[in-house]
């Protein structure tokens, strides 16, 4: 089953820990790409959460080694906030909004966090 994971909102809300746990799942049977769009894309970034109280991503970013887990980011998003390929923590695909678009239609499940 081919499956679309969109994050929109910032790192810091339950949604962001939720969508990667639930990702992770998924991830393990099934086709997934897991877009970050907005604010999301800051998910991905070497930010440090633990200093802001926040719960790492480290556990996410080490599984992803183990389930078919493609990581998306949007051009325009990375762009509007001055970062680049090399301020991820993970390898990333950059796409268009277009692009996106594409994977969005061809997904049999979407899910927007």
């Amino acid at each position: 089953m081919k499956t679309v994971f969109i994050l929109k909102g910032d790192p810091f809300s339950w949604k962001a820990h939720e969508a990667f746990r639930i990702a992770i799942a998924v991830g393990m049977n099934h086709e997934l790409t897991f877009v970050f769009i907005r604010d999301g894309v800051y998910t991905l970034t070497r930010w440090k959460p633990e200093e802001l109280g926040v719960e790492s991503f480290e556990k996410f970013y080490e599984t992803l080694e183990y389930v078919n887990i493609e990581l998306v980011v949007e051009d325009a998003s990375i762009q509007e906030r001055g970062l680049k390929e090399t301020d991820f923590v993970r390898e990333v695909q950059v796409k268009s909004a277009e692009e996106i678009s594409e994977l969005i239609s061809s997904a049999e499940v979407v899910y927007v966090w």
